[in-house]
């Protein structure tokens, strides 16, 4: 499953690569260079063209971040699944750790469907049900949705918000709450 989601994910973001450089197709440049009589390069831009482009490429990319979420959260529920099947067949302490790793991947995918959050700045460790975002990131706001995305996600039992934001100085959370 996470094999499949990331070659969709790669695909995706390689096209959207090759769409924005080469204007979409070959008739329809956005950039193009000619040489005059002298030998001397002109380069055109077309910006319309650019501007058409670059659309095109966010439009792709919300794609691939939105097939990226799915395959987050379709991992989350595997785990969960297997957690289950395992805790049948080993007891209750594997079900904890691999219901902390369910817990981390979903508040993960969570993350990743916020449009204001970079949840590659956020690490998400769960033990016990007690989730630890840390990190560093640009505003307090998005400090605060990260803390509340977590607290709103199944299985939650408490979260410890260690995340900086960029340019403040750190305080340190007390052990056991969030700051």
């Amino acid at each position: 499953m996470k094999t499949r989601a990331l070659h969709r994910v790669l695909a995706v973001g390689l096209t959207a690569a090759v769409l924005w450089l080469t204007g979409c197709d070959r008739g329809d440049v956005a950039v193009s260079k000619s040489k005059d009589a002298q030998g001397n390069t002109t380069v055109h831009v077309d910006g319309d063209k650019v501007e058409e482009n670059l659309e095109k490429t966010g439009e792709v990319l919300q794609q691939g971040a939105q097939e990226v979420k799915e395959g987050a959260q379709a991992v989350g529920g595997a785990l969960e699944r297997g957690a289950e099947r395992i805790e049948k067949e080993v007891g209750p302490v594997a079900q904890e750790v691999l219901s902390d790793a369910a817990i981390s991947t979903k508040v993960k995918a969570k993350l990743l469907a916020d449009q204001e959050i970079n949840p590659f700045q956020i690490d998400v460790d769960t033990v016990d049900g007690i989730v630890t975002l840390n990190g560093k990131v640009a505003s307090e706001s998005i400090r605060v949705e990260a803390e509340k995305i977590a607290r709103d996600t199944e299985g939650v039992k408490n979260v410890n918000n260690v995340i900086q934001v960029a340019g403040q100085a750190p305080t340190p959370a007390p052990a056991g709450t969030s700051r």
